[in-house]
């Protein structure tokens, strides 16, 4: 037997499969497929989950050759901003938004808007409000299409979908649904008001499980090509970031986990946190972890997109000079630089001062980066002393971590000792481990159920 983990990146779907006595076989990845429509760049759920299938099937027949027969699955996605409508069929009437790649003008009322970005609901959804979530792609929708909105029956992220597709049941994970802003981050049920504010149902939504619950059987036929156990199952997997800290957990890292890939994410996990005005300033987000009574504290920027950025406008495009840039010891500038806050459609992403003449683009960049690294590093500060955590060390993922340029950039300018990860693919590893150990242990109860029959 073999076990599935499937992470639906922004850039990239990745698999990893993890045998049955526990040996973490090779990931495969391939580019998530991405539509172009009116300038602006969407992922179809059906064009994700033709990719899953494929390339599980390429995975059967490479890495997971001779490990028999595939005996569970879980799916981690980016959050549940990327979510979509589907008819009483599950057919997607509308694709989601790409929300690294677009921002559209609002079509949110400014009054909805601010009740949804207030510390009265942060308080209750543990997410402030930010364009491209589901509350504004609901509007959209119902302002631009309301013929195609009275034919939809479901809102569902892209891991429930693909969830869906293999099992034949909805449902949500915990980690996911309270992105939506319309679920009460302490009993994860539907919130009254949010609900009110667009006119919607509780029924729009799924049921919520949490990661590692058992969602059903792998259906006949889901997979064409690839060998099913006879009780393989499909477990709830959640947000990419939760799942990935979940594979750093088990492979014994640090409490306090920073992720990099399109974006940076700094994770922590607390079962004492009070949800309160620094935290609401701050604009983290507070989401369910894998464990029961613990939360996630999560903060973040798109440290990926500045850094590209910074290399097309200061290095035409040059990836590596930009790195020969963060590596090198460089004297502080005066330039200011930030990165501007998200929830602002009319701000570009960075702000870089008056660059006075003489000033080299090494330096710049060298002053942006150092920067960028020092209002993460507070962040981290800030955050571990409002969750009560200790921060011996600092667990590095992603794509970016892989660099060693960023990694020394990091240890100069920041306190902690960091350790790189060796998970090649943390979210798709994680995501294989839920589900081998949700099946184990769901093995385990039958097994003692019939016992004591």
């Amino acid at each position: 037997m073999w076990f599935l983990g499937v992470d639906i990146g922004t850039t990239h779907i990745k698999v990893v499969g993890i045998a049955e006595d526990g040996t973490v076989l090779e990931p495969l990845r391939v580019r998530t497929p991405v539509t172009v429509a009116h300038g602006l760049a969407f992922h179809n759920g059906d064009d994700c989950w033709a990719a899953v299938a494929e390339l599980t099937a390429r995975y059967a027949d490479g890495p997971a050759a001779g490990h028999g027969a595939l005996a569970a699955v879980a799916v981690a996605t980016f959050g549940q901003e990327e979510a979509f409508p589907v008819d009483a069929d599950g057919v997607p009437l509308f694709d989601s938004l790409a929300w690294w790649e677009c921002w559209p003008e609002r079509s949110l009322a400014p009054s909805v808007a601010d009740e949804l970005d207030s510390f009265e609901h942060y308080r209750v959804s543990g997410m402030r409000f930010r364009d491209n979530q589901s509350p504004d792609r609901i509007a959209h929708i119902q302002r631009n299409h309301p013929e195609l909105w009275t034919r939809v029956q479901g809102w569902v992220d892209v891991g429930t979908y693909v969830s869906w597709k293999l099992s034949g049941e909805w449902v949500a994970a915990s980690s996911q649904i309270t992105h939506s802003q319309f679920f009460d981050l302490t009993d994860l049920r539907p919130h009254e008001r949010s609900l009110q504010l667009l006119g919607l149902s509780p029924s729009l939504f799924p049921r919520v499980a949490r990661p590692g619950d058992r969602i059903g059987g792998i259906r006949p036929g889901a997979l064409p090509g690839v060998d099913i156990a006879q009780d393989a199952a499909v477990y709830v997997g959640g947000h990419d970031q939760v799942i990935a800290a979940y594979a750093n957990d088990r492979h014994g890292g640090p409490a306090v986990i920073d992720s990099i890939g399109t974006a940076e994410y700094v994770m922590m996990r607390s079962r004492n946190l009070e949800i309160s005005e620094p935290l609401y300033h701050l604009g983290a987000d507070v989401e369910h972890g894998w464990e029961a009574g613990e939360l996630i504290l999560g903060w973040g920027l798109p440290t990926g997109k500045v850094l590209q950025l910074l290399a097309d406008l200061f290095f035409a495009g040059d990836y590596e000079a930009l790195l020969d840039v963060v590596a090198a010891e460089s004297a502080p500038s005066t330039i200011s630089f930030r990165v501007n806050d998200l929830r602002d459609p009319d701000a570009g992403l960075i702000t870089i001062g008056r660059i006075p003449a003489g000033v080299s683009a090494a330096e710049v960049v060298g002053s942006a980066v150092g920067q960028l690294s020092a209002e993460i590093r507070d962040a981290v500060s800030l955050m571990a002393r409002l969750a009560g955590t200790s921060i011996d060390s600092v667990a590095l993922t992603g794509s970016l971590f892989q660099r060693p340029q960023l990694v020394s950039h990091r240890e100069r300018l920041w306190p902690w000792p960091l350790a790189v990860s060796n998970l090649a693919e943390a979210v798709a590893t994680g995501a294989a481990e839920l589900a081998r150990n949700s099946h184990v242990a769901a093995g385990r109860k039958k097994s003692d159920a019939e016992v004591s029959r």
